[in-house]
């Protein structure tokens, strides 16, 4: 395992939270391989390294290379278990399940912009599967991680609290996948009327960390491909966009405080005030973070119509208050979180 990603279990592994209701217990997580419910597995095995928790994991994936080199330490554990299949097959699993993680969606921006519907897919049949299968379970706790995106569109602008609701064009695909988490957060509350199934949900800001595919089309993921590539960042925009950014390892202790303490049926913003930043101000603290020659921040005048510029809000940040009333806290700083995301890809 790479040394950060370690550091980072073993970090997650001691985060001051109700790990004895995990304790003895099995916990299935959908879409494992994607870089941050992976680092759900790294936290939960790191626990039962430290804790000897015997918290057993199943691990849901789609793509067998890729989880098998992910999770490579972990094939012959017994408190790990890879099962291969899509979430959008019925899932069918005869053993206890005691706590439901469905994480599964097409990573990235730019996979939802190509392939719309397998975006819609993962997320809403996906859940619909896991919520099934959580029916037939004698569950604790089923959490659906959602996205800050889920808020739409808000005029003014502001932080978003739980309780906001903004405007998503349903007649525009690139809205896809605001709109399945949007569906996906109603089909787990229908459920819970109708089976009593203790759902939660998280809404993440921005999370960066090791991990994340370097064409994915997040921000902080695609200026360290263009630093790796020619030296440079290059915005389409005038970088004046707000975003909430959150280190990885806060995010996922987050959620878990969510999935352990939260009230069934409710809606968490998972962020940090500390560290919102706007496209250009992440863009220079990258820049100024980089090892070796300076890495210059400019700009393409040519592409301010792009459509992945014109439609960005221009803020997308949310209140962290509900949250932080579970006893959460993050530890790592905006800066800090991006020199070690820097490091794991060698700048």
């Amino acid at each position: 395992m790479n040394p950060i990603i370690k550091e980072d279990a073993r970090v997650m592994a001691n985060a001051e939270l109700p790990w004895e209701e995990l304790y003895n217990k099995t916990v299935l997580i959908s879409g494992a391989n994607g870089y941050v419910p992976a680092y759900f597995v790294h936290a939960f095995m790191a626990r039962n390294d430290l804790n000897e928790s015997n918290i057993r994991v199943i691990a849901l994936c789609r793509n067998e290379e890729r989880a098998k080199k992910r999770f490579d330490g972990y094939l012959c554990r017994n408190d790990f278990t890879l099962i291969i299949q899509y979430v959008c097959d019925p899932i069918n699993i005869d053993e206890d399940i005691h706590y439901f993680i469905h994480a599964a969606s097409p990573a990235g921006l730019r996979i939802g912009n190509i392939d719309p519907l397998a975006t819609f897919d993962a997320n809403v049949t996906g859940c619909k599967n896991m919520l099934e299968l959580c029916a037939k379970k004698n569950t604790k706790k089923f959490l659906f991680l959602s996205s800050i995106d889920a808020y739409g569109k808000i005029i003014p602008s502001k932080r978003f609290t739980e309780t906001d609701c903004g405007v998503l064009d349903s007649m525009d695909p690139r809205n896809v996948y605001a709109i399945a988490k949007h569906a996906s957060e109603n089909l787990c509350v229908c459920h819970m009327a109708k089976h009593r199934t203790p759902v939660v949900v998280v809404r993440p800001s921005q999370i960066i960390g090791p991990g994340v595919a370097l064409d994915d089309g997040r921000l902080h993921a695609d200026f360290i491909s263009q630093m790796l590539r020619g030296g440079k960042i290059i915005l389409k925009s005038d970088g004046s966009a707000k975003r909430t950014f959150l280190y990885i390892t806060d995010a996922v202790t987050g959620m878990l405080a969510v999935m352990l303490k939260g009230v069934p049926g409710e809606a968490y913003n998972v962020a940090d005030e500390n560290g919102e930043a706007t496209v250009l101000e992440l863009a220079n603290l990258m820049a100024s973070l980089a090892r070796g020659e300076k890495i210059e921040v400019a700009f393409d005048y040519n592409k301010r119509d792009s459509p992945e510029v014109t439609h960005a809000l221009s803020e997308v940040t949310g209140d962290s208050n509900k949250l932080r009333s579970l006893g959460w806290r993050s530890r790592m700083t905006l800066k800090d979180g991006a020199e070690r995301t820097m490091r794991y890809y060698g700048l």
